[in-house]
């Protein structure tokens, strides 16, 4: 088997920052490949330009992609990726700051396996890198198919909102600190 290269579309060198602890955190040690625009994404994609060595550059098994990006966008990339036969079966994550539903449903029609608001949490990542979303090695099963109508016919997950449930409590806790805090204060200044 070969190399199993992770490709980043990101141009906010924060959130490029934030995604690559959070693999780092869930434990994903595949080889991360990284592009700024989507003209570069294209460009790495097609094997032209500067990235025409598939040593140093190999297609990626994954990619997380966002949609606000300089010169292509994200949705104009993913286009690329399912308009062509050799790219169809690379899994695509999109990680966005838009919960636009228009931008949900364009990337749910063209085939995205999941779409991830920024920025995504290590164990976010643990869950899809263990769900049926992604499919482990390139060419098994699991992959995006087209239904009768042309259209790809998965529903990616939307783990928009996900916390662990430890985290959740420590978050529940501390609102209930806070708002005990504000009646105490309104109380004290009433009287």
């Amino acid at each position: 088997m070969g190399r199993r290269d992770i490709l980043i579309v990101e141009n906010n060198s924060d959130d490029l920052f934030f995604l690559k602890r959070a693999l780092r955190s869930a434990g994903i040690t595949d080889p991360i490949q990284s592009v700024v625009d989507g003209r570069s994404a294209i460009a790495y994609l097609s094997g032209d330009r500067e990235y025409n060595d598939r040593t140093r550059f190999p297609l990626p098994w994954l990619i997380f992609l966002d949609l606000k990006l300089p010169y292509k966008t994200g949705i104009e990339v993913l286009e690329y990726i399912r308009g062509n036969p050799e790219l169809q079966k690379i899994n695509v994550v999109v990680v966005t700051s838009s919960e636009d539903d228009k931008d949900m449903k364009r990337t749910t029609e063209l085939g995205v396996n999941a779409y991830l608001l920024k920025p995504p949490t290590a164990y976010v990542l643990q869950k899809l890198f263990a769900s049926p979303q992604l499919s482990s090695a390139s060419g098994s099963g699991g992959r995006t198919r087209k239904n009768g109508s042309g259209k790809f016919a998965r529903n990616p997950w939307r783990y928009l909102y996900e916390a662990p449930p430890r985290e959740m409590i420590w978050l529940i806790l501390a609102a209930a600190i806070g708002v005990m805090a504000l009646v105490m204060l309104i109380r004290a200044v009433m009287q």
